[in-house]
């Protein structure tokens, strides 16, 4: 039963850490894309959501990885 419920815990840490590292990879690149169309205005935040999304899901997918010991 206590077995149970550390393990309920660890999965709902990963959910948390996963979210996290999502929109922190995103916010981070529209960051960049916004200061990039501040200073160059060269308007790129469409590449660099996907930019964003996409090192999110393999930043999660390393997390995953490393969580089920792989």
């Amino acid at each position: 039963m206590n077995n149970d419920r550390n393990q309920v815990g660890k999965m709902l840490v990963l959910l948390l850490q996963i979210g996290l590292t999502m929109l922190t990879a995103v916010f981070m690149c529209i960051g960049i894309a916004w200061l990039i169309n501040k200073i160059f205005k060269i308007d790129l935040m469409v590449w660099f959501i996907i930019l964003g999304v996409v090192s999110g899901f393999r930043a999660a997918y390393i997390l995953i990885k490393r969580y089920i010991g792989l």
